[in-house]
């Protein structure tokens, strides 16, 4: 049984942080992430947008799977694939012509880590943040209304059950 728990909590290590166009989701991938959250450990699911091959699909594929194994413990959303200087991405973005080198990435670029540095997707920058925005939105309202119901719940119980241990109302 501890082997196993080891397991899966490696398996939640290497979940990461997986590109849209990546979302394969592998059975391994999907076995990992539910048997974290069997055991009640959070699994860091994090994705990024933007990337090579990246498309409004890949993005609403990542988002399906967020929704699907989210736990609500944290908000999630999913953010601009970044090319830092050194990356096999950052040089993808040199031979494109995308940036001119590391000043043009700290200096012009990547200036908030929400926000497009490169964009390495088919779409307009417009189009990229529409679907951005809209993946984003689903999250963030998947996130708020669980933390309502569960805050509803929590004044249930109190008032319900005159719950003694109560101390104060807090985020669930």
């Amino acid at each position: 049984r501890n082997e196993m728990f080891k397991n899966r909590l490696f398996l939640t290590g290497i979940v990461g942080t997986i590109s849209a166009a990546l979302c394969c989701f592998t059975p391994l991938l999907v076995k990992g992430v539910e048997a974290t959250l069997e055991v009640g450990i959070s699994p860091g699911l994090n994705m990024i947008f933007g990337s090579i091959g990246d498309t409004p699909e890949t993005l609403g594929q990542a988002v399906d799977f967020l929704l699907k194994y989210d736990d609500c413990c944290e908000i999630r959303t999913i953010r601009p694939v970044t090319p830092y200087p050194g990356s096999p991405l950052y040089y993808d973005a040199i031979e494109k012509g995308l940036l001119a080198g590391p000043e043009d990435f700290y200096e012009n670029k990547h200036l908030n880590a929400d926000l497009l540095a490169v964009n390495f997707t088919e779409l307009s920058d417009d189009e990229f943040y529409a679907c951005l925005q809209d993946a984003n939105r689903r999250l963030l309202e998947n996130y708020h209304r669980h933390q309502r119901q569960a805050s509803l719940d929590q004044v249930a119980e109190l008032y319900q059950t005159r719950d003694t241990s109560f101390r104060g109302f807090r985020p669930v």
